[in-house]
């Protein structure tokens, strides 16, 4: 199976996508995509992301390995913060569930009594019919009003068999810490500077390499280039503005987009839905 390569030019998106927050909790962030087809493309996690297709196909590139899944009870996968995916939809319907890491990271230590960090999943599809059913019922619970009891008694009947069931011990993860040095300072510094206009010389001057040789490891360990990587976290820390209420066009120039078509014509690609309709629906 040949490796997804996600296309930079417009094409026809078919579906329809709504994005909501589970009784306005900031921490979460629920999508339903349905009958979705789309070119491939990249995404980048801020936190986790849960994806359960219910049908159609999603095919996946994530860490060197591609994937097709097909829609089915129970199936479900899970990316972990920061990382980096292609995906291409063809006639799926889904639900994807965002959660705040460092969130996760507390309830797993409150409920579970989990002194590790934060919880490791690993990157192949999972099976499991009963939570898949538990997302599908919190996508269509959660626009309704519930007391906080029922809302702490649907997450946990969620999270307490993900975590108790498929989160691994992240110590036996392999590539963990062996990150390249350089690229770690050179993210570390897109991360400091993600409003700014970095030119690459200076970023390899940050790294202590030379800009052909960061240009080309930073996309061998990260899976995108530099700037594909600042405009993944200008678009993470837009969301996050646009669910705080602040204006589309106060937003694209806070996170560094020239203008506000430009950084319209990136969200809309990234997350299917316009920055307008996101900040509507995803206000906490």
């Amino acid at each position: 199976m040949r490796p997804l390569k996600a296309r930079e030019e417009r094409e026809v998106v078919k579906g329809s996508f709504t994005v909501w927050r589970p009784w306005q909790l900031k921490l979460l962030e629920l999508c339903q995509g349905i009958a979705v087809s789309t070119p491939a493309r990249q995404f980048f996690t801020q936190g986790y992301r849960i994806v359960c297709v219910q049908s159609g196909t999603a095919d996946f590139q994530y860490q060197n390995t591609r994937a097709s899944d097909q829609g089915s009870e129970g199936t479900f996968r899970v990316f972990e913060p920061g990382a980096i995916f292609t995906c291409q939809k063809k006639d799926s319907t889904y639900h994807c569930l965002h959660i705040d890491p460092a969130w996760l990271q507390q309830f797993a230590a409150e409920q579970f009594h989990w002194e590790q960090s934060l919880p490791h999943f690993p990157s192949h599809p999972l099976f499991d019919p009963s939570l898949s059913r538990a997302v599908r019922d919190l996508a269509a619970r959660s626009q309704a009003p519930a007391s906080r009891l029922q809302q702490e008694e649907m997450l946990l009947h969620l999270l307490a068999p993900l975590l108790l069931s498929h989160a691994e011990d992240a110590g036996a993860l392999p590539q963990l810490g062996r990150e390249h040095p350089a690229v770690k300072r050179a993210k570390e510094y897109l991360r400091a500077h993600y409003v700014e206009e970095i030119p690459l010389q200076e970023l390899a001057r940050v790294a202590y390499l030379s800009p052909f040789h960061l240009a080309r490891v930073f996309r061998q360990t990260v899976g995108v280039p530099p700037h594909a990587y600042q405009t993944q976290l200008r678009l993470a820390h837009a969301r996050t503005l646009l669910a705080q209420g602040f204006e589309v066009g106060y937003v694209a120039h806070e996170t560094g987009f020239s203008s506000e078509s430009h950084f319209a014509q990136h969200f809309k690609r990234n997350f299917l839905a316009t920055p307008g309709s996101y900040r509507k629906t995803a206000r906490f």
